[in-house]
């Protein structure tokens, strides 16, 4: 139990020790971090099969809430992943951050970040996974924001917010599965599913919310223009959070309830859609794209999407093998970017090119990585490809067309990158130097995993997982996904070495769109908010309206009780008083006075009846 603990809680510790300490240490708090996540990766190679640990945080009511961390063949391999990407990251940031004064901060939330990813990776309650999605997302927030004092650093809200809003399903599907299960632990929920004590609707209600969560996390439409802007961070943010962590948190969580959403083939279909549209839409932005890491970013959506439909088509195996080289060969690129803007001083195409002699560690470990991402063999991203082309050829033609023309677009955006940054000729006048060795030791080791990966997820570490096998590529699917992986490079490198999109301006467009649909709800909803101050002031002045006239009638009614009815009933008691007092004067008590006056009223009456009766 405690060393399944201290997985995740060695680099929250490191993290604090990092922030109070760092400013007294030689990397600034880095060689903490470095060191937990080492730890961390020992005690991963050390923990014994089906490691657990489990306890009731809070109950009542028939609901019970379970928080825990379980080492399942499918957590245990994403979280080496994990842990494998974020010392590699780490060992680059050495060199990334050195000689800055803000150093501590950074290794600090890089920490917070690797702990809280790790533990969300681990969980076995859904309560636990969600607190730690929460804080992947807020150590997110703080890290593409680091360069706070920069404009473009308030893409970081934007990423949050975004995210947030498929948070918010997630939230709702959490719930509802506590509602059904009557509690959070995550066995329970997919037993509960597998034997039909749910009902469909729920169960479809249920994918569909938690979907909505992968949608926002993963950035696939219509939540994906946070992730292309969030490139404002440091580039060892963008390798870690943008390769194998953060955003592949989305795809991770479908493969963590695999069994729910293949009892819900309705959040099946919109998953496979989801995917569909986003890898082709994205793929197609990468050709355009001026900016190095914003092609990296979008090529990033595009790899999640194909991860989306291999799972939307029943293939979690392929989806798996598809997260761990894509954690591979994409921070591989990363790294390489960040060489040349370190180098450089720009990502800007217009601004690079002749580097492959000047930066000649970067350019191969770019090579490599760009090789795997093509889906050429036998490097990483061949193997986990093919499986994915597989699972789609297996459905039919048309979706296994879909994968051999997102492996072309793979091909022609990571070739035109590739070519206008290291082949050519040069366009800038800046010198750069090669890069320091905690650069190129982590750019190194990642570039080998994206190269050799692959034998190990067709061998027995993918073997270990708890999916079914899916059949065999057949030879002509094969022949095609290289053929077309290699046609893209050709035609990426030819348009990448002069310069020009590598599909004509319909991708430039297709992004100025696609950002114009998404930013319109924001300015909706910013309109929206700037016309409540106008609302509240008309509705304020409404108010002090009819306040100040109700203060005006209640004045007049008052000065009506006063002088009307108030002085008309100080008349009314003053004459009855009178009246009260003459009466009482007849009240004397003589007998004599009471004789006479009976005497005077019966000679009166007496006297009118004799008048009356007179002829």
């Amino acid at each position: 139990m405690i060393p399944l603990l201290a997985i995740p809680l060695l680099p929250l510790v490191a993290a604090a020790a990092a922030l109070s300490l760092g400013r007294r240490l030689p990397w600034g708090g880095g060689e903490l971090i470095l060191g937990a996540v080492a730890l961390s990766l020992a005690g991963l190679a050390l923990m014994p099969s089906g490691a657990a640990a489990s306890t009731t945080w809070f109950e009542s009511g028939g609901y019970r809430l379970t928080v825990g961390l379980a080492a399942t063949p499918l957590t245990y391999f994403v979280a080496v992943v994990v842990a494998g990407v974020a010392f590699c990251v780490g060992l680059y940031s050495l060199g990334y951050m050195a000689g800055r004064d803000d150093r501590p901060r950074f290794f600090a939330e890089l920490g917070l970040f690797v702990g809280a990813m790790l533990t969300l990776v681990l969980s076995s309650s859904l309560v636990l996974l969600f607190a730690a999605w929460e804080m992947v997302g807020l150590a997110s927030f703080l890290l593409i924001g680091f360069e706070h004092t920069e404009p473009a650093a308030g893409a970081a809200a934007k990423a949050f917010l975004m995210t947030r809003i498929g948070d918010v399903g997630l939230l709702l599907g959490w719930l509802l599965a506590l509602a059904a299960v009557g509690t959070t632990d995550i066995d329970a929920l997919v037993g509960a599913v597998e034997s039909g004590r749910i009902a469909s609707g729920a169960v479809t209600l249920m994918a569909l919310l938690m979907l909505a969560g992968a949608v926002g996390k993963s950035a696939q439409l219509p939540l994906s223009a946070w992730l292309p802007d969030a490139m404002v961070g440091p580039t060892p943010v963008s390798a870690l959070l943008h390769s194998a962590t953060m955003v592949a948190a989305g795809v991770f969580l479908v493969l963590r309830l695999d069994p729910v959403f293949a009892a819900a083939p309705l959040a099946r279909d919109a998953l496979f859609w989801v995917g569909a549209a986003t890898a082709l839409v994205a793929g197609l932005i990468a050709t355009a794209e001026a900016d190095l890491k914003r092609v990296l970013a979008w090529s990033t959506c595009s790899q999640l999407g194909e991860m989306m439909i291999a799972l939307g088509l029943g293939g979690p195996r392929a989806a798996t093998f598809h997260l761990a080289a894509h954690a591979a060969f994409k921070s591989t690129l990363f790294l390489a970017a960040g060489v040349v803007q370190e180098r450089m001083g720009t990502r800007a195409f217009d601004r690079l090119g002749g580097l492959a002699r000047t930066l000649p560690v970067a350019g191969a470990a770019f090579l490599v990585a760009a090789l795997a991402l093509a889906g050429m063999p036998p490097l990483s991203g061949f193997w986990s490809e093919e499986a994915i082309l597989a699972v789609a050829s297996g459905h039919g033609p048309g979706t296994g067309a879909l994968v051999v023309l997102l492996v072309f677009l793979g091909g022609a955006y990571i070739g035109r990158a590739g070519a206008a940054t290291f082949l050519g000729r040069r366009r800038s006048t800046a010198g750069p130097s090669k890069p320091g060795w905690a650069m190129g030791t982590g750019m190194g080791v990642l570039a080998l995993a994206a190269a050799g990966v692959g034998w190990l997820l067709v061998g027995r570490f993918g073997a270990a997982l708890p999916f079914t096998a899916e059949p065999g590529t057949e030879v002509a699917w094969r022949n095609l996904g290289i053929a077309a992986g290699v046609f893209g490079l050709g035609l990426g490198v030819a348009k990448g070495w002069g310069g020009a999109p590598a599909l004509g301006t319909f991708p430039t467009r297709l992004a100025s769109g696609l950002a114009a649909a998404t930013e319109a709800p924001a300015r909706w909803t910013m309109r929206l908010a700037q016309t409540i101050p106008t609302v509240e002031v008309a509705l304020d002045a409404g108010a002090r309206a009819v306040a100040q006239g109700s203060w005006g009638i209640a004045e007049r009614v008052e000065r009506i009780e006063a002088r009307g009815f108030g002085r008309g009933g100080d008349l009314l008691a003053a004459g009855l008083a009178a009246g009260g007092e003459r009466l009482r004067t007849l009240q004397a008590g003589r007998l004599y006075l009471y004789t006479l006056g009976l005497f005077t009223w019966i000679a009166a009456a007496l006297a009118a009846g004799a008048l009356m009766l007179w002829p």
